[in-house]
């Protein structure tokens, strides 16, 4: 099976977040072509942080779309240019240091995966970043509507709030899913 080609991109409806784009495609068993939607959006980014007693850091935040508090690792939207994943690891380093005010060097971070959050309707990806030995080195800078508290936990304990559906997001869930598959 391969790709095919998309035609006749539009756009109908642009958020500060997302843009609501349209293509049309052959379909694979008729002689005919459909129209699709699909979300264009910046890539995305998060971070497992790692303090030096080898807990890890979460961040708890309100959610619009569930209207509920979440549990998951500093993160969002990778705004710095550059090559994809260069740009991604700059966005870790200051989600990180924003959300929570921890900070690590420059060495002590791994790219742990990249995954398309959702290929059937966004256009981005997403980056997974280890970082070790973080400390709280700075006051936090949220974002406007950001109101963020966070934690330091065990891994055990991560592992177990993952499994029983507490950290549900999908794109944490898919980091800390292959942090400890990966046996970190």
């Amino acid at each position: 099976m391969e790709a095919r080609e998309r035609t006749n991109w539009q756009e109908h409806f642009a958020t500060p977040i997302y843009t609501l784009g349209s293509f049309d495609i052959s379909l694979p068993r008729e002689d005919r072509k459909k129209t699709y939607y699909v979300l264009h959006s910046k890539d995305w980014v998060n971070v497992i942080p790692i303090t030096k007693k080898g807990e890890i850091l979460l961040i708890k935040q309100y959610r619009h779309g569930l209207g509920e508090v979440s549990l998951e690792l500093p993160g969002g939207i990778v705004d710095e240019s550059g090559n994809n994943i260069e740009a991604a690891l700059l966005s870790a380093k200051r989600e990180l240091r924003e959300e929570t005010g921890f900070t690590a060097s420059d060495e002590n971070y791994q790219l742990l995966m990249k995954y398309s959050g959702n290929p059937a309707m966004f256009t981005n990806w997403s980056y997974s970043f280890i970082a070790y030995d973080v400390e709280k080195t700075e006051s936090v800078d949220f974002d406007e509507g950001e109101d963020i508290e966070f934690m330091l936990l065990p891994k055990e304990k991560v592992k177990d709030l993952l499994l029983d559906g507490t950290i549900h997001h999908p794109q944490m869930a898919a980091a800390l899913g292959a942090f400890f598959l990966k046996g970190y």
